[in-house]
């Protein structure tokens, strides 16, 4: 994979022996992965906030308690509340941590072990990950996520499939049934990818929503054929529940244009773009989702559900 650059943290500090070798040990952990930045001064603080946005940031209680209701008011009204905010403190003021949950990520008191403050600031920073890329309609890994997956594949000595998946003829189905139901086939669809692709792949897999009908499953390059082949059986069972009796009995959609022209339009089907991936193949992830777009066009013009394999090498 390829090197990123260190995040940022930040951390505002009150100046005595303690709190400088309890910051001094946490940049010794941080140091790899991250640059910490110690703060001493409020104003200095708001404005490195505001100007240069860390990704985390720690912030010593007992150093000025009533800059805490500034900062908290602060990420309220700038909408900062995606860089996370671990709260420090010299020991457990429950009452305190009551009162402020709804608006801060976690804490730490200075007795805990400098271990765990590491631990808190890689969960707090995956925790907005996920939260922030999720697609809010499925709730799977969105289109950061599926770049870090392709790229971890892409590098790997293991050959993988990557495998895009989309709907046919779904703004049709959308135009004719509305925005609900359209969302309903997307979330079934969902769904079928997590069961099979997790069935058959078990713990090595990766399912993602790229936004809209599209998403991706990455698998080993062995079971991406098994698995495609079901996901299509799977979709083509079920998806005659979402579709009117009278649309179903046709065997298709009729669609008028704003000229008052009407065509046939095919019923939903799922067509799987597959591109084999493995070390060396690649040298940018766009070549993948260029060579993925030219197997779309040769899956569109086939009859129905279908699965393409580019077996170029």
């Amino acid at each position: 994979m390829r090197s990123s650059q260190k995040k940022l943290v930040y951390v505002y500090l009150k100046k005595n022996k303690t709190l400088k070798e309890w910051k001094n040990s946490l940049k010794s952990y941080l140091e790899k992965k991250y640059s910490l930045k110690t703060f001493y001064d409020l104003k200095r603080f708001f404005n490195a906030l505001f100007f240069k946005p860390p990704s985390i940031t720690l912030y010593y209680y007992h150093k000025n308690e009533e800059g805490l209701e500034k900062l908290l008011e602060i990420r309220k009204s700038f909408n900062l509340t995606h860089i996370p905010l671990i709260i420090l403190l010299d020991e457990l003021n429950f009452n305190l941590l009551i009162s402020i949950a709804d608006w801060t990520d976690d804490f730490l008191t200075l007795n805990d072990k400098i271990e765990e403050a590491y631990l808190r600031i890689e969960y707090a920073l995956k925790k907005i990950d996920k939260i922030s890329d999720n697609n809010p309609l499925t709730g799977l890994p969105g289109n950061t996520s599926i770049s870090k997956e392709i790229e971890k594949v892409m590098s790997s000595s293991k050959k993988y499939a990557v495998a895009y998946v989309d709907l046919d003829n779904f703004k049709t189905y959308n135009d004719t049934y509305g925005f609900t139901r359209g969302d309903e086939l997307i979330k079934s669809l969902a769904r079928i990818l997590i069961n099979t692709v997790s069935e058959f792949s078990k713990d090595d897999y990766f399912v993602g929503h790229i936004g809209g009908d599209d998403f991706v499953f990455i698998v080993p390059l062995e079971k991406v054929e098994q698995i495609a082949k079901e996901i299509i059986k799977r979709f083509d069972t079920l998806v005659p529940y979402f579709i009117d009796k009278k649309d179903l009995e046709r065997g298709y959609f009729v669609s008028v244009n704003r000229l008052g022209q009407s065509s046939k339009i095919p019923l939903p089907s799922v067509s799987i773009a597959i591109v084999p991936v493995y070390k060396s193949k690649f040298k940018h992830i766009g070549e993948i989702s260029a060579r993925a777009a030219e197997i779309k066009n040769v899956t569109k013009t086939l009859e129905g559900s279908s699965y393409f394999i580019d077996r170029r090498k």
